[in-house]
């Protein structure tokens, strides 16, 4: 009996210690997974961003018969979501890459929290983002990189921050995705990206330059216009006025009105682009994260 209450009382102290270092975090549950992340009202660069849309549209979108006993490597690691899911899913191993001290620490504790320590390297992301995997092919490429339109001269959030149209850090990845998968290998991006309001054309054009296999692009059919993401960028007030609106014009300019949320899923072969919605609709976390979890309060 003693000993049963010994037990007790350092599982309510440690549940306790827990809830003290979670006080100022988010513990986000998706598909089972547990999360850890800043919140939102962390405000400095290296913030570990909470789970959004583009997540779940990921995990929806994972191919698992061609995660099976696959090498992967993750180019962004976060939060380790994706990391997360492809080792749950059948991956032999993860290679991940990340630049951001804060988000590795948050990381490795998520892989801890979800039982998938031992089956993820991670290692320093480089500016040239191959460089840490030189001369290494993989089975399946993943990723969610920054994509959120960034004027010139604004200091941005690591996770989000990707030049004046989203798509500097895709760009990257699309130059030399070819040299690192293997032959019957499989990539897998979530992005968002500007166009029309029919598609994401600037993305297109990019698919279209470089990447000489088989693309098939997902759009998520809730759709926001470039105006509205510049007025949340604006409601931040990370930047100035006239960083954005210098932003707004040349979108006008560019005939770019709409941005789109999608998944992108590519393999070597011929070369052929397919545009289609995705089943789903993802509209409710497009500006709201998913759930949070909450950890049962303890006794006093």
């Amino acid at each position: 009996m003693l000993a049963n209450l010994l037990r007790l009382a350092i599982a309510m102290d440690a549940l306790k210690l827990l809830q003290s270092a979670l006080e100022d975090k988010r513990l986000n549950l998706i598909d089972n997974f547990l999360i850890l992340t800043d919140r939102l009202d962390y405000q400095a660069l290296d913030q570990v961003f909470p789970i959004f849309a583009e997540q779940q549209f990921f995990l929806d979108e994972l191919r698992q018969d061609k995660m099976q006993n696959a090498e992967v490597l993750e180019i962004g690691l976060g939060s380790g979501v994706l990391s997360i899911a492809a080792v749950s899913k059948g991956a032999k191993s993860v290679t991940a890459l990340e630049i951001n001290p804060r988000a590795k620490n948050f990381a490795g504790f998520n892989f801890i929290l979800n039982g998938v320590e031992d089956k993820i390297t991670v290692l320093d992301g480089q500016e040239k983002i191959w460089q840490p995997v030189q001369e290494r092919q993989f089975d399946y490429i993943i990723s969610n990189p920054p994509f959120e339109p960034t004027p010139p001269g604004m200091d941005y959030f690591y996770h989000s921050a990707a030049g004046p149209y989203g798509l500097d850090f895709l760009d990257k990845i699309f130059a030399r995705l070819d040299e690192y998968l293997k032959e019957d290998g499989h990539a897998q991006i979530v992005t968002a990206a500007p166009g029309n309001q029919e598609k994401p054309t600037l993305l297109l054009d990019l698919i279209q330059k470089y990447l000489s296999g088989t693309t098939t692009v997902l759009l998520n059919p809730y759709v926001l216009t470039f105006d509205e993401v510049m007025d949340d960028l604006a409601n931040l007030k990370i930047g100035t006025i006239e960083q954005i609106d210098g932003l707004r014009q040349k979108a006008k300019e560019d005939s770019i009105t709409h941005i789109h949320l999608c998944v992108i899923h590519y393999e070597k072969g011929l070369k052929n682009i397919e545009v289609k919605s995705s089943q789903k609709i993802y509209e409710q976390y497009w500006e709201i994260p998913v759930p949070e979890y909450q950890l049962k309060p303890c006794l006093s």
